[in-house]
């Protein structure tokens, strides 16, 4: 029987009771199986596995954190960089160490500017391979840090100076 000799059929009462006939499309309309998750609106954190779900946890504290600071002047970057170190260690967050690069080149600490850039360019590798589309987002539209960069701006400080 055909989807639509059941329908003629269920109007006219010829088969009392009778299930629509089996397929993914009569399933879903009528709720016999639950629908397939395939869109990143359908998740949510309760969906995600333990281990992915410790991360994205630990990724919000450190970003409320980061956005609570005061890192917009030069001073308060100076300042932040104890806190930001330690944030690393929580999370290791791309913005953070963009943060924390510019706080050491605000202190004119190129040498550990350099160490963050390194450090920063292997966790966007770490990111860019993960298996997870939450991790791989962090990089989307961040520019990257190169250790060259680094020295290039501490010969443009040290040049005009």
């Amino acid at each position: 029987m055909g989807i639509l000799d059941w329908v003629k059929g269920g109007k006219s009462g010829k088969h009392g009771g009778d299930r629509p006939p089996a397929s993914s499309l009569m399933n879903a309309a009528f709720n016999r199986e639950p629908p397939n998750e395939r869109a990143m609106g359908d998740m949510d954190t309760s969906k995600f596995d333990e281990s992915l779900a410790g991360l994205l946890t630990r990724r919000q504290q450190v970003s409320d954190e980061l956005l609570s600071m005061e890192i917009t002047t030069v001073p308060g970057r100076r300042e932040a960089v104890p806190r930001l170190r330690e944030l690393l260690r929580v999370y290791p967050h791309p913005l953070v160490y963009e943060t924390l690069i510019h706080a050491y080149l605000d202190a004119e600490r190129y040498d550990e500017a350099r160490g963050v850039a390194f450090a920063a360019r292997e966790r966007r590798i770490e990111c860019e391979h993960s298996p997870h589309p939450e991790i791989r987002a962090e990089i989307d539209r961040l520019n990257e840090w190169t250790p060259e960069e680094v020295d290039a701006v501490r010969l443009e400080r040290q040049g005009g100076a």
